[in-house]
């Protein structure tokens, strides 16, 4: 073999090195599961998240394919079909490539596994992992938090076609109407722009007045600083005195521990009750 011959050979070996080299990073590589095909394919799966997974079924509930891929009946609500839609989910995402059923596990799982198209507000805002109002004290509670903006007087207003609300209205009277403001908005298209009220205006409140305040930032005076609590605002607060009695009577110039442990009663019992008019009043007296 002649040198020329010897450096083409040599020059062969070096390019079928390179080419078996390449292609055994390609299978390691290569896709190993429906869920890496996904990915590998820029796709956004759903999560871990159960509201994400009620979105889902938000979404796609009008699809016969779908509520048989999930095993839903007909009927059921977002709440009791999510955790069947994330388990059908779980389970085509480990299908190998090697496996017969790989090709349809992938077409349900681009389908119904991945960020949908929302249809509606209440579907997007429930993929973004916020809790939606539901509960006779939600709407309550929402008059109560928002009863002091105009914009929202008037949007529930519009929404059942009643001039005669107003900020004054009590909360038991009109939280149906509040209701019909939020059911009206989450039926709607979330490119329709109203999204914000719904996220503004319609999501799910705190059970509690202490678990309010504190979301907001609140801290609330707990085992001590009753005494100092009770100085700052004995002044201020005309209603202060009548309100937190219990036995013994109290004004301005009643000492610090007697107010402060009474404050400090009172407040306990206060912080554990649901958002109501007299919400500031807790606020100002319990929290710092």
């Amino acid at each position: 073999m002649n040198a020329l011959t010897t450096k083409a050979v040599a020059g062969l070996g070096v390019a079928g090195a390179l080419g078996t080299a390449s292609a055994g990073a390609w299978y390691v590589s290569r896709p190993k599961d429906v869920k890496s095909k996904l990915i590998s394919e820029g796709l956004t799966l759903v999560g871990s998240s159960s509201k994400a997974w009620r979105s889902v079924f938000l979404t796609h509930n009008g699809d016969s394919e779908f509520m048989s891929f999930v095993g839903v009946e007909s009927g059921k609500s977002d709440k009791e079909a999510g955790s069947k839609v994330m388990s059908a989910c779980e389970g085509v995402m480990k299908v190998s490539v090697d496996s017969e059923d790989y090709n349809a596990s992938l077409d349900k799982a681009r389908k119904y596994c991945t960020t949908p198209n929302f249809k509606t507000i209440e579907a997007k805002v429930l993929f973004s992992d916020r809790e939606i109002a539901f509960e006779d004290r939600d709407w309550k509670n929402l008059f109560t938090i928002h009863k002091g903006d105009d914009a929202f007087i008037e949007k529930v207003k519009k929404a059942n076609s009643d001039t005669s609300l107003t900020k004054e209205s009590q909360a038991d009277t009109v939280k149906d109407k509040v209701k019909k403001f939020c059911d009206d908005l989450k039926i709607q298209s979330p490119d329709s722009g109203g999204v914000a009220d719904y996220e503004k205006y319609c999501l799910q409140t705190p059970s509690s007045t202490k678990i309010f305040y504190e979301n907001l930032g609140s801290r609330f005076v707990g085992e001590s600083g009753w005494e100092s609590k009770f100085d700052s605002i004995k002044t201020g607060d005309n209603s202060l005195f009548n309100d937190i009695k219990n036995t013994e009577t109290l004004n301005a110039s009643s000492p610090s521990d007697k107010g402060g442990s009474q404050l400090k009663a009172w407040c306990d019992k206060e912080v554990v009750k649901e958002l109501s008019d007299s919400h500031q009043k807790t606020r100002d007296r319990c929290f710092n």
